[in-house]
């Protein structure tokens, strides 16, 4: 008896198209946001990369965002980024645009 661990399942022309779709919108969405990314890698800054540059913890960031004293300038996806000429004004210790 072989064993190869394959599993049938029955499921409708429309089931198959509806998780065929699904897993096509996953990609589509994903490769927008890589594309996004790469475009703004240049002139903005991960949540992270902002903090250790601006040697402060995320919680800071988190409060600054909260007061309006920095905020990230985009998101795409769950991904937060910040504008380098701010945080680069911020460093000087310049004054932040709104």
């Amino acid at each position: 008896m072989s064993n190869n661990n394959t599993l049938l399942v029955q499921m409708t022309k429309d089931e198959l198209m509806q998780d065929f779709e699904q897993v096509v919108r996953k990609v589509v969405n994903q490769m927008q946001v890589d594309r996004q990314t790469s475009k703004d890698e240049k002139l903005a800054l991960t949540r992270d990369e902002t903090a250790e540059l601006l040697d402060v913890s995320l919680t800071t960031l988190h409060n600054w965002n909260k007061q309006g004293i920095l905020k990230p300038s985009a998101k795409v996806g769950k991904r937060v980024y910040y504008s380098k000429d701010e945080v680069l004004a911020r460093l000087r210790g310049g004054q932040v645009s709104a």
